[in-house]
C-alpha cells in the first residue's frame, strides 16, 4: 500500500532516515569495491555527503548518530576527509563552484590512476584519486575505506561520541605525504578493498 504525502511530505522512494541511507551508501560501497570506477565512485560519494550534511536532521535531536556528524565534535583529519567529498560531490553535480565554495575548495588536482606520477607510485595505486591542498593524496579506494568505517561508526550505538577510531585516524594521517614514515600501509586500507 501507498503512503499518501501530506503537509510538507517529500516523496521518497524507501529512504525515510538516515539509517536508510546508510544501507545504501553499504550497497554504493560494495558496488564501488567491485570496480573503482568513475560512476560508482559518485554515487557512493553523493551518498556519503548527503548523509553527513542533509540526514542527520531525519535522526531524533538525541541521537548518537546524529552527534556524530557534528563536525564541531570530529578531529580536523576527519574534517578535511569530509570537505574533500563535498568538494567531490559538488564539483561532479554542479562542475562549476560558485566563489566561496571555490575559494574553500581543498581538492588541488584529479588524479586518473592512469598516469604515472609520483602519488601512483609512492601509494601503488592505479585508482581515481585527488591531491588535497597541505600536501594530502586520497586515491577513491582509500576515501572509500576511510568513509566506509567512519559510517561503521557513526551508527554503532555502542561507540561514544569522544572515542573517534584511531584506526580511521592514523589512515587518514597516512595520507598526509609531508608526514608520511616508511612502513606498512594501516590496516583499514586493505580492509573493504
Amino acid at each position: 500500500m501507498g503512503r499518501k504525502l501530506l503537509d510538507k511530505d517529500g516523496p521518497t522512494l524507501g529512504l525515510r532516515c538516515s539509517q536508510d541511507l546508510y544501507h545504501k551508501l553499504i550497497f554504493d560501497a560494495e558496488r564501488l569495491s567491485k570496480d573503482w570506477n568513475g560512476y560508482d565512485a559518485f554515487n557512493f560519494l553523493v551518498t556519503a555527503w548527503h548523509l553527513f550534511n542533509d540526514w542527520p536532521k531525519s535522526d531524533p535531536k538525541k541521537a548518537l548518530s546524529r552527534s556524530k556528524r557534528n563536525k564541531r565534535i570530529l578531529c580536523s583529519e576527519m574534517v578535511l576527509v569530509l570537505d574533500v567529498v563535498k568538494d567531490l560531490v559538488n564539483g561532479s553535480k554542479h562542475f562549476e563552484l560558485d566563489k566561496k565554495n571555490a575559494d574553500n575548495r581543498k581538492v588541488e588536482q584529479i588524479h586518473n590512476g592512469l598516469e604515472a606520477d609520483y602519488y601512483s607510485f609512492f601509494f601503488h595505486e592505479d585508482t581515481l584519486g585527488v591531491s588535497v591542498v597541505g600536501n594530502w593524496y586520497f586515491s577513491i579506494r582509500v576515501l572509500h575505506n576511510i568513509i566506509i568505517n567512519y559510517y561503521h561508526w557513526v551508527f554503532d550505538d555502542n561507540k561514544p561520541c569522544r572515542e573517534f577510531p584511531p584506526e580511521i585516524l592514523e589512515a587518514i594521517e597516512y595520507c598526509n605525504i609531508t608526514k608520511r614514515h616508511s612502513g606498512s600501509a594501516p590496516e583499514i586500507w586493505a580492509a573493504n578493498s
